[in-house]
């Protein structure tokens, strides 16, 4: 989880105005839920998500406290959408016809990859945080599996083969991600590549194979 994608202030303050551009569709599915692109009429719902300390739980980022810093945030996740073709995607239950799911309504989590630089070679940074209601029952997993394996985003097949290089950043004492990431296939960096944002007590992961 690159957890400062959800906490970068913008630089003015938010004292202008932000244009929210709308991000190109990728609309995924799974058997128990239905990811879409980040959207602007989001926002309180990711707010909402983003202020929970409970989604923040053993992670060294902070939760949000501010509107205006969420909207700045969600502006630049969409335009990730415009400018790459892939970015973050808002995680819902899918119920299909006659079937009732068992999750809860509303937001349950974001995930997604995001284009990095790191050592002056392209990467794709992944990005992932939950619901307090939908811990615990695979949401995650399930979500970022989908995220790996399409052709537009991740474009993994069962975890390997080529492409670009998919990496996390997370906290070391969050056991909680670090347990995701194992599930994913993640696996720790050499020690000698150095952890981007710099921050004391993360760690890189690399998406084994990659």
């Amino acid at each position: 989880m690159h957890d400062d994608g959800a906490v970068i202030p913008s630089p003015d303050g938010d004292r202008r105005a932000v244009v929210m551009p709308g991000p190109e569709r990728c609309e995924l599915t799974t058997a128990r839920l239905r990811l879409t692109p980040v959207a602007e009429h989001e926002l309180d719902e990711l707010l909402a998500l983003h202020a929970d300390p409970r989604a923040f739980a053993e992670d060294l980022t902070e939760p949000l406290t501010d509107r205006a810093q969420m909207r700045w945030v969600l502006a630049r996740w969409c335009e990730s959408w415009v400018e790459h073709g892939l970015g973050y995607l808002s995680v819902r239950a899918h119920r299909p016809s006659g079937e009732v799911a068992p999750l809860p309504e509303g937001l349950l989590g974001v995930v997604g990859l995001t284009p990095l630089v790191m050592g002056g070679r392209p990467v794709l940074s992944a990005y992932w945080r939950l619901s307090p209601a939908a811990t615990e029952r695979g949401v995650a997993t399930e979500a970022m599996r989908a995220v790996l394996v399409h052709p537009q985003l991740g474009g993994r097949t069962g975890g390997g083969g080529g492409g670009t290089e998919i990496v996390a950043v997370t906290a070391a004492a969050n056991r909680a991600s670090r347990a995701l990431a194992s599930r994913l296939g993640f696996v720790p960096a050499p020690p000698e590549r150095p952890v981007p944002g710099g921050r004391a007590g993360d760690v890189l992961l690399v998406l084994a194979g990659s």
